[in-house]
């Protein structure tokens, strides 16, 4: 199983998530490309449901013939990438964030092995990408196992389900309830958001 030794650690270290774990199945392989496409599929993704997502982004990709060329993206007329489904600020973002890249501001190569927090402040700077961004794509990218979203309100609504709690906890209490999931608190992201999606489905019994 993908993530076998993450998940023993937080079985391990955590009484709430052993008592969940065996009832998540194995965690979906959900995985986005890595580089510009990634990245941009993850700004497409902001704000708006999983389908909606995913139908915006087949459109632009049906419009661009190299995902992977930001030349290719500068090349399109921004009323084109409005026609796919994309907001006024969504444009502004995608046209930044590949000028970025063809300009030489923006490495994404470089950015894949750079630190976790390094990665994060290099993404930042440009015009639409926020942690809730940035992070994304190091875990679904870059496949990050212990890149911690703290500021993601499915995870927090997750941990106040696993932990009973009257409300949910606010982000620096969830990176310090984190600490202990160390070196995979990337994975615990991924098994919280999992739980998240379960535990709201009709017939979930509470444990």
């Amino acid at each position: 199983m993908r993530y076998a030794a993450g998940l023993a650690h937080l079985a391990a270290v955590d009484a709430d998530f052993a008592r969940v774990l065996p009832r998540l199945g194995e965690l979906p392989e959900r995985r986005l490309p890595t580089g510009l496409p990634g990245l941009l599929r993850v700004i497409v993704g902001q704000q708006v449901s999983v389908h909606a997502a995913r139908a915006i982004w087949e459109r632009l990709q049906a419009r661009v013939a190299a995902p992977a060329d930001a030349c290719a993206w500068l090349a399109l007329d921004p009323g084109a990438l409005r026609d796919c489904g994309l907001s006024r600020q969504k444009v502004a973002s995608v046209t930044a964030v590949a000028q970025a890249v063809a300009g030489g501001a923006l490495d994404l190569d470089a950015l894949a092995a750079a630190p976790d927090d390094d990665a994060v402040a290099a993404l930042v700077v440009l015009r639409g990408v926020g942690r809730w961004t940035a992070e994304n794509y190091l875990i679904f990218a870059l496949d990050r196992p212990d890149l911690w979203p703290a500021h993601d309100l499915a995870l927090a609504e997750a941990v106040r389900r696993l932990r009973r709690l009257p409300e949910r906890p606010g982000w620096r209490a969830l990176d310090a309830q984190a600490e202990a999931w160390r070196p995979w608190r990337g994975v615990a992201a991924r098994a919280l958001w999992r739980y998240y999606a379960l535990s709201a489905q009709p017939g979930w019994e509470a444990l």
